[in-house]
């Protein structure tokens, strides 16, 4: 059950990656044109920095927040993992998890509230183009709601491991362990 619930949500994580890697290749060529039509033909376009800044570079960050903690690519202090039991490193997994679903759920409920209300007051962006600010607004709960999916699996996982002594669900690699590592 919890296997086939991962793998919907890794099917779901990945899909909303590769969106947002769209976004971000949308991102480059709009940046590169730009800066042609300024310089070369002195005709910059009016919509770029608008388009990029309120709706892709959101998107590009909120819809992949969820498969970067799948793939354990958010950055994580792990100097004592390494000294800890199984046991221990499960249990820190769900205190993570615990921490991490109040302050996500927080941050979709207010989220929600948000982009619903710019929403309801058909709440524009000022400019050459009124773009409607609720779609930026609403890839936060979006965005936010699918790490609290993840996290919720990663919570219920742990814990079913720890109660049944079982790896039911699988424990982060741990990193630098036996080996010099720089920040290069």
């Amino acid at each position: 059950m919890i296997n086939q619930a991962g793998r919907i949500l890794a099917a779901l994580e990945r899909a909303l990656t590769v969106i947002a890697v769209v976004f971000l290749f949308i991102i480059m060529v709009l940046v590169v044109t730009d800066v042609f039509m300024r310089y070369a033909v002195n005709r910059p376009f009016s919509f770029t920095y608008d388009l990029i800044g309120l709706y892709l570079l959101a998107g590009v960050f909120f819809l992949t927040l969820s498969d970067a903690l799948r793939e354990h690519a958010h950055v994580g202090v792990d100097i004592l993992l390494s000294r800890f039991s199984p046991a221990g490193r499960r249990l820190s997994e769900i205190v993570t998890a615990l921490a991490g679903l109040l302050v996500f759920v927080l941050i979709c409920k207010v989220g929600f509230d948000r982009a619903l209300e710019n929403y309801q007051q058909n709440d524009v962006l000022a400019g050459a183009i009124p773009w409607p600010t609720w779609i930026s607004a609403a890839l936060v709960p979006f965005g936010c709601g699918v790490l609290v999916l993840r996290l919720a699996l990663q919570l219920i996982g742990n814990v079913l491991s720890l109660v049944s002594g079982r790896d039911l669900y699988p424990l982060p690699p741990i990193t630098g362990i036996g080996e010099a590592r720089t920040f290069e």
